[in-house]
């Protein structure tokens, strides 16, 4: 049975060569399961990606009709899949050799967990992948272990600092789908579902470096518009998970 199901809505399909290199460096069993959307869906592949990683059987391309937006897209890759986990890596992205293997040992053991996160580099250039030694920290967690339910989304709405890159978390699929699969709104496509989900259940850090994130001035998430709703979409998002609280406890009462 495949491990893990990778997904990858993509709008910048000349990258995906690159990010089947950094997948094929993972020593389990996979699926990738890739979406194209936006400037993607009308894409021809060359003869070298026929040849090389679209004829990995490994790889499920499809395409969206037309543009749905990065949520939608996602979701899409994720019915797709019938994995017991899943990691979301955008095609611009890489992750550590080996590292979802290290996730997968842990989650095994720690089933009550909705699933396991490592840390996450700051990457400047893909041709130039960061060295977990040296690299910049862009997301962590103090220290390894259990991290129960509900601390992280408290942090979050206290000071405004989300912990986690959701990018380098592998979710047990039945919660991720439990929660809808990933969100509809600008800003919060994978914290939204996070949130939610950690409300409830409890996640567990692994000291291990996992994803190398590219950081880049054309980043949608630094866009005015994003940062006009920020507030707006992060008190949904805390409002959903309170509410989750409330009516499951009100069902037990």
């Amino acid at each position: 049975m495949t491990d893990v199901a990778f997904l990858t809505g993509a709008t910048r399909p000349e990258l995906l060569r690159g990010l089947h290199e950094s997948l094929s460096a993972q020593d389990l069993d996979w699926t990738w399961c890739v979406q194209l959307d936006g400037d993607a869906i009308g894409w021809e592949p060359s003869e070298a990606d026929r040849d090389g990683w679209l004829h990995d059987p490994r790889v499920q391309l499809e395409r969206n009709p037309k543009p749905l937006g990065s949520g939608t897209t996602r979701n899409l890759a994720l019915i797709r899949g019938s994995a017991p986990y899943v990691l979301c890596v955008d095609d611009d992205d890489l992750l550590y050799p080996g590292a979802i293997a290290s996730l997968l040992e842990v989650a095994e053991k720690q089933r009550k967990c909705l699933g396991v996160w490592g840390r996450t580099d700051v990457m400047h250039d893909s041709a130039v992948p960061p060295d977990a030694a040296t690299a910049e920290v862009f997301k962590s967690w103090p220290e390894p272990g259990l991290i129960p339910a509900g601390t992280i989304g408290a942090q979050f709405q206290a000071t405004g600092r989300f912990a986690v890159h959701v990018g380098a978390l592998l979710w047990r699929r039945t919660h991720l789908v439990a929660f809808g699969g990933y969100g509809a709104l600008p800003r919060s496509i994978d914290t939204h579902p996070f949130i939610s989900a950690e409300a409830l259940f409890p996640c567990w850090y692994e000291d291990v470096p996992v994803y190398r994130y590219l950081i880049h001035p054309g980043q949608m998430t630094k866009t005015p518009y994003y940062q006009a709703i920020k507030t707006r979409v992060q008190g949904h998002t805390f409002q959903r998970a309170e509410l989750l609280r409330q009516l499951l406890q009100a069902r037990e009462e």
